[in-house]
Order: structure tokens, then sequence, then C-alpha cells
């Protein structure tokens, strides 16, 4: 069976809903990569609203200009969608699937990302994640045509 923009769509909120879930009970890793899912599963259904063929990968800044969505918000939306996405995306991989919340501690950290954070950074890195892809959401749901 062939996945639809509304498919994706659909999963993008359902995967927002469950990144916020499981970062209620400290799955931190896995709640990061939900997270990101949510907005790489909006941007599909938009893109797939243009074409249903994608060529973007997992990267989620080349997947936002893909979507077009940005030519559909205001200018000040824009800057907050590319600022949203680049802020997911310095946090979010693809291969987040496959980590622990041991081996994410470690990578936030090499990427300096525990800096400034008083507490646990991991929890704090993911509260954003999550927080940025409930702004993307927010902009890409309120625009979204059926």
């Amino acid at each position: 069976m062939r996945i639809e923009a509304a498919d994706y769509f659909a999963a993008a909120k359902e995967r927002l809903s469950e990144a916020n879930l499981l970062f209620e009970k400290e799955r931190y890793a896995l709640a990061l990569y939900i997270a990101g899912v949510a907005v790489e599963s909006l941007l599909r259904a938009y893109i797939f609203r243009l074409e249903p063929k994608l060529e973007a990968a997992h990267n989620l800044e080349l997947l936002l200009e893909t979507s077009n969505l940005r030519s559909l918000v205001t200018a000040v939306e824009s800057q907050q969608l590319f600022a949203a996405i680049a802020d997911l995306y310095g946090r979010w991989r693809n291969d987040l699937r496959y980590t622990s919340n041991t081996r994410l501690r470690r990578r936030l950290k090499k990427q300096k990302l525990d800096r400034g954070i008083r507490g646990d950074f991991l929890k704090e890195n993911c509260r954003i994640a999550i927080e940025k892809a409930s702004t993307i959401l927010k902009v890409g749901v309120s625009k979204w045509k059926p």
C-alpha cells in the first residue's frame, strides 16, 4: 500500500504525542528520535503533496527546503521554522533509533550541548528538541489544507 501525504501528516501528529509520552517516562534518546521523526513526517507530507517522490533522505534542513512549507508562511514564521529546524537538527540524527541514553549523553557532550545546563543535560536537550518539534508542527499543521 502506497503512503500518501495525509498518512505522513497523521503520523507527524501521532509521533509528537508519542515523543512527549516517552519524555515523561524518561526515555530520552527515543523521545528525541521520535520528535525528529515527527518533523520529518510533517515535511514529507508537504513534499508528497508536490511530488510523491523523495530524494532528501533524513536531512531535516533539506526536507524543509524541498517541502515548500516556507513559501506558505510569513517571513517571521519562516525564520522561526528555519531556526527550529536548525536547532532540532543539531540534536537529532536518524541513527538515534539505535542509541542508548548513555551513548546520546556522550554525543551531546562531544557537541558541547551539555554546557550551561544545570541538572540533567540529556533531559534538557530532549525537552528542547520536543519544544522545537512542537513549534515546527504548530506552523505546519496551521498551514495544512486537506
